[in-house]
């Protein structure tokens, strides 16, 4: 991990300070604004911008007193309308199951934290009675809908618990900066970087991350997952960018940070919008928020797809370049030319960051000199079970009786089963380089390519899921 402190020198004489920010940047309307959760998503549900979907709110104490429990979905997210910086938000990922009628009501929350009905009373009086308020005056409770992460941060992430969401800085209408953020399980499932999330940089051109930071140093993986930060190509880019400008002009705000988070079903939506971003998104992104604002203060837009074709072009640097600068690893596409072992065939390989192992269809291992192998392993009949002490049984067992053979498990959609594997050498034609490798054969009618590279395979790289090239 690389501190903190050189990168601050290198960027003072761009970086935009507190007190700049603060004097120069910030109008008060957009503070009262944003200062209050529940006014802000009603004037963005009147721009028909998506947001979570609030489910009720507890105003004061009586309404605290005569609260039913029951009424609640099995997951959901508490909120203190004048909150800042993520502190008073929990977020509860469902009722746990009474193992008698006497227990007290509860629920799961962050790394699997048991809150019963009396500490979600307390929390929940603690919010109204202003404990985590900005002005520390009477507040009010917003329950509103849990996040479901979109199905490719989960696999480009591998986050189990905690809802990333990624942060753009709108200026006069033109985003400027973005970043990704990421939770761990210090941060108890918030992204906010001082609780101890991640801030991950995003070229404005591509929607790519490149430099990551917790805390006071620049990392390169995640430290609960160990997947590498760099090289994500956030979905739905456009979109977020768009829905950013929207909530920008919305509110009538000179200068803001817009939260926005993925939902498996709903896409992007609007969490939350900060007239006073945290401002260590200059340190993410290795840039000055400076020179960005002087870039665009003369400038003015026709509508949200003008200021984003002109912030892509101001803003967005030769991004494939600048990242294999920063990680000394290759990008590749979708798709990519390899060969194998000492075969002078190229086949096309599909990159798949979702699987974890490489696996070749039993055509192409057939090729390769594995038809025996193929034909003794299909002896077995081994079928796809769902039952997880049934199919390590029956891989002991053959590996008993087979001492020279090779198995795994393997697990997917549909269920468990046991493949071969087998030692190979990959060349990456175009890229100039070899891995050496173990993969399974499958059938090839459980494969939509022939051959899969997986994320064991790809540390040399990084991947943009854009490019089918």
């Amino acid at each position: 991990m690389i501190k903190l402190l050189d990168e601050y020198k290198k960027l003072s004489a761009t970086t935009l300070g507190i007190n700049d920010r603060n004097l120069n940047y910030i109008d008060k309307n957009s503070i009262n604004l944003s200062n209050s959760k529940i006014r802000i998503k009603k004037i963005l549900n009147k721009n028909n911008i998506p947001t979570p979907k609030t489910i009720t709110l507890i105003k004061n104490l009586k309404e605290l007193e005569d609260f039913d429990f029951n009424l609640l979905p099995n997951s959901f997210v508490i909120k203190p309308n004048k909150g800042l910086g993520g502190e008073g938000i929990i977020i509860i990922y469902g009722r746990k199951k009474k193992r008698k009628e006497t227990e007290e009501d509860a629920w799961i929350a962050p790394n699997k934290q048991i809150l019963t009905k009396t500490d979600l009373k307390i929390h929940l009086l603690n919010i109204i009675n202003g404990y985590y308020s900005i002005n520390k005056k009477q507040d009010i409770v917003i329950f509103e809908e849990r996040i479901i992460n979109s199905q490719f941060l989960k696999e480009s992430l591998f986050i189990k618990e905690g809802l990333p969401d990624i942060r753009v800085i709108i200026f006069k209408n033109f985003p400027i900066m973005a970043e990704l953020r990421i939770p761990t399980i210090e941060s108890k499932g918030k992204s906010n970087l001082h609780s101890g999330g991640i801030g991950v940089g995003i070229d404005i051109a591509l929607g790519i991350t490149t430099n990551a930071i917790m805390k006071d140093s620049y990392i390169e993986t995640h430290p609960d997952t160990e997947e590498r930060l760099s090289g994500i190509t956030i979905p739905q880019w456009n979109k977020i960018l768009n829905l950013s400008i929207q909530s920008s002009m919305a509110i009538k705000s000179k200068f803001s940070g817009i939260d926005i988070a993925l939902d498996k079903d709903k896409g992007p939506l609007v969490m939350e919008i900060n007239a006073r971003p945290g401002l260590a998104i200059q340190i993410a992104n290795k840039s000055g928020l400076k020179e960005r604002l002087e870039a665009v203060s003369k400038l003015k837009i026709k509508n949200p797809e003008s200021a984003i074709i002109v912030s892509k072009e101001i803003f967005g640097g030769e991004i494939e370049e600048e990242i294999e600068e920063i990680t000394g690893k290759i990008i590749l596409g979708r798709f990519t030319k390899i060969k194998i072992n000492d075969d002078s065939e190229i086949y096309k390989a599909k990159i798949d960051t979702g699987a974890y192992v490489t696996s070749i269809s039993q055509d192409i291992a057939e090729k390769l000199g594995f038809k025996y192998l193929i034909e003794q392993f299909d002896k077995f009949g081994i079928q796809i079970t769902n039952n997880i002490g049934a199919i390590y049984d029956t891989r002991d067992n053959i590996l008993k009786e087979n001492p020279g053979l090779n198995l795994t498990v393997v697990k997917s959609a549909n269920g468990m089963t046991i493949r071969p594997v087998i030692n190979l050498s990959i060349h990456f034609v175009e890229e100039e380089i070899s891995v050496e490798t173990k993969a399974t054969i499958t059938s090839r009618s459980h494969m939509k390519h022939e051959l899969i590279i997986g994320r064991r395979d790809l540390k040399n790289f990084l991947v943009d899921v854009t490019r089918n090239t």
